[in-house]
């Protein structure tokens, strides 16, 4: 598409068969968007002001109605299937309803947007699955279950291939998540019309006006009031169980059956009343109750889907238990009083200004403004937020750490820069915008399928992945981060497997990545040597660091504890064994003294505790195993020395933490170490226990150097911004 032209805009529902609050919504944001409306067919008394208002961009499919059960789910889908060429002329399509959902997924061209908003998920094949199934004769249930499977697979597929996904309330957001494995990007309430309905006066009948159907409880509604001869009830609506309720309702003067009623009446109806009743059976979201709280009517509802977010029990109206009976409906009509109404008037109109259509309208604008075809799009692996193996736990090692604070700094960045960001990740991430999260529900082969999946099916202009690997179906301006290449230079520090695996990993970013970037310049020197790549292929950046001094109280001398820490993987490459030999003799003359591992164990973490048992000091260690942040800090701010031991690694986080708490730090000298620590930090040989049991016992006496390096190293922080390592990325992606 043309830059600055306009995009095409196409709303797809599945058909105009009835007057529904849905169908009243797409259309009116059809009319909004000046958009197309794809439609399998349209009733002539659905809304016809509507349909005349959007003239030639109404598409009607056919004239033809088939309306027997399971015939009529497959002759929808082969109708848009066969107008599957319509969808290639837009470049947003928002789908509404669930066989416009699977088309808009199949038939819309790859560089559209696609938008989907969820009225709700098909339940019957989750949730009401056993339910619907048992509404058939048992020889046929089979038969459901089979259909019900093919059902759920279409649905889920389709859902999938969304960019966005809208939900109608967040009864219905937890039902893509329960449903799906995903996620809503967005809650937006259907639009309610506060311009329309008014207050007229208190008249003495209670109003239903929700569509008669099973879902929606009319029956019983009538049932009750058969039983209160003093009480007026008019039913202002239509349906396929009009017939019942009418039956229900004869030879009864006080209740009142109109059908569908045009506009200007129902204003006067619900004007009038005295209250309206509304209980639906887990309605997705609602728009008949909040219509009553326009014209300053209080409502009687139900404890039940989306009319439990959306009231203030026993102000804008009164909800039932859940499951109502008629006993339930008759106690709750007597409260409803005329005074009990009357001063609920002012509190029902103010609170339904909440949901005007006009909010409705600007956040839909807000959204096609900001996810038009003219704007590039970066998406950025975010799968690596938390450590893989403990999802939904928040556990963190280095590399986590890394990719939050790299990916938090690139969108604060971002947002400057006119591109549309996807973070790609198996799981919700609470602390940052649902907007922005593509969540891709998957235990195994997340990255090599379903990823590649989600990049085939959409696919973006540029890549980043902070912590793992390209995947196949990613652009060619695909860039990646290799923290360090310790598995090959070191061989000996890491299992057979976990060494094919990495250098697996590492080979497929060279070949696919534009550019590596790596953290330090150490670890690019050896990347380049190890594989033959060109000086610009690979690019370091320092390793960046947010101070964490607003969360966690900060180190203080005089609250120290005769305890050596270190944070870090129980491993092998992390040279552990070094650490406990030097601190064996260290304690022999420091008896008071003990030394605290935090970290989880990694390779060749029980030859550590074996060493420990040797050396006699079983009961001066203490390996606490991973611990979340505020215990770490907690740590942290009363340790009197931090050791970082290990010599084969890219850089250290560990040691700008202990930076920040004011820890002096001891750490090896190899350049990759003294390239992060500088003058902040005392070096030792690297491997020589005997050197580090040396600098150890010369710092621990010197309280002088102790506070030198202390404020050396509070210099040093202000140069690991997160920032600059955002802008060092940003600028060789977009470039």
């Amino acid at each position: 598409m043309e830059k600055n032209v306009k995009p095409k805009i196409a709303i797809v529902h599945d058909h105009l068969g009835f007057r529904g609050g849905g169908e009243r919504t797409v259309l009116l944001l059809a009319l909004r968007l000046k958009a197309d409306f794809i439609t399998a067919y349209a009733h002539k008394d659905t809304y016809p002001e509507y349909q005349e208002q959007l003239g030639s961009r109404l598409k009607i499919l056919t004239n033809k109605v088939i309306e027997t059960r399971v015939v009529r789910f497959f002759w929808l889908r082969n109708l848009f299937w066969r107008s599957r060429k319509k969808f290639k002329d837009y470049d947003i399509l928002i789908a509404s309803s669930q066989t416009a959902t699977e088309a808009v997924a199949h038939y819309s061209k790859k560089s559209a947007t696609r938008i989907v908003y969820t009225h709700t998920t098909p339940r019957r094949v989750f949730d009401l699955y056993e339910i619907s199934k048992n509404m058939y004769p048992f020889v046929l249930r089979g038969v459901y279950a089979l259909f019900a499977r093919y059902w759920k697979m279409r649905y889920l597929n389709a859902i999938r291939k969304f960019d966005i996904n809208i939900a109608n309330s967040n009864n219905v957001r937890k039902r893509i998540k329960d449903h799906t494995g995903g996620d809503a990007n967005f809650v937006a309430w259907p639009p309610i019309m506060t311009d329309r309905f008014k207050w007229l006066s208190e008249g003495d009948y209670f109003l239903s006006f929700g569509r008669i159907d099973e879902a929606k409880r009319i029956e019983l509604i009538v049932e009750a009031f058969r039983e209160m001869p003093d009480k007026k009830l008019i039913i202002a609506s239509g349906g396929p169980r009009l017939d019942k309720v009418k039956e229900l309702a004869k030879g009864y003067s006080n209740i009142k059956i109109k059908g569908w009623v045009d506009d200007e009446e129902l204003v006067s109806l619900v004007g009038k009343c005295l209250a309206t009743i509304y209980i639906p059976i887990d309605e997705d979201a609602g728009m008949t109750h909040l219509e009553s709280n326009v014209a300053g009517k209080p409502y009687l509802g139900v404890r039940e889907g989306g009319l439990i977010e959306s009231t203030l029990n026993y102000k804008t109206g009164i909800l039932l238990p859940s499951n109502p009976n008629k006993e339930d409906l008759k106690t709750g009509i007597k409260k409803m009083t005329k005074d009990w109404c009357l001063k609920r008037r002012s509190i029902c109109e103010e609170y339904a200004r909440k949901y005007d259509q006009e909010k409705f309208f600007k956040k839909i604008e807000h959204l096609i403004k900001k996810n038009n075809n003219q704007k590039k799009i970066i998406g950025i692996d975010a799968s690596r937020w938390e450590d893989p193996k403990f999802p939904g736990k928040h556990q963190r090692t280095g590399v986590e750490m890394v990719t939050v604070g790299l990916i938090k700094s690139l969108l604060e960045k971002l947002q400057k820069r006119d591109v549309r960001v996807r973070l790609y990740t198996p799981r919700t991430i609470q602390s940052l915008a649902l907007s922005l999260q593509k969540v891709i529900p998957a235990k195994r082969q997340w990255t090599r399928k379903h990823l590649s999946n989600e990049l085939k099916s959409s696919p973006v202009d540029f890549f980043f992945t902070p912590s793992y690997y390209i995947p196949k179906n990613a652009p060619k301006k695909s860039f990646s981060v290799v923290h360090d290449i310790v598995f090959r230079t070191n061989p000996e520090k890491y299992s057979l497997k976990e060494r094919f695996r990495q250098e697996f990993v590492t080979k497929l970013n060279i070949k696919r990545s534009k550019k590596i970037f790596t953290v330090s310049k150490f670890s690019r020197d050896e990347i380049i040597r190890e594989y033959k790549l060109s000086e610009d292929k690979v690019i370091a950046f320092p390793m960046g660091y947010s101070s964490q001094n607003s969360k966690f109280t900060t180190h203080n001398l005089q609250n120290v504890k005769k305890y050596i820490l270190y944070i870090g993987r129980i491993e092998k490459k992390k040279s552990v064994d070094v650490l406990v030999k030097a601190f064996a003799q260290f304690s022999k003359k420091n008896l008071d003294w003990k030394l605290i591992l935090l970290g989880k164990n990694g390779s060749g973490s029980e030859d550590v505790i074996k060493l420990v048992n040797k050396l006699g000091i079983k009961d001066k260690v203490e390996m606490l195993g991973y611990v979340n942040d505020e215990k770490k800090w907690g740590y942290l701010k009363q340790a009197s020395l931090f050791v970082h031991p290990g010599a084969h690694e890219g850089s250290s986080l560990p040691i700008l933490e202990a930076m920040d708490a004011g820890v002096p730090v001891v750490a090896t000298d190899v350049p990759a170490i003294k390239e992060i620590g500088s003058d902040a930090v005392l070096y030792f040989r690297a491997g020589d226990d005997e050197d580090l049991y040396y600098k150890i016992t010369k710092l621990v006496k010197n309280e002088e150097s102790q506070n030198e390096m202390t404020v050396r190293g509070q210099e040093l922080l202000k140069k690991h911004s997160w920032d600059k390592v955002a802008e060092i990325v940003l600028n060789e992606i977009l470039k």
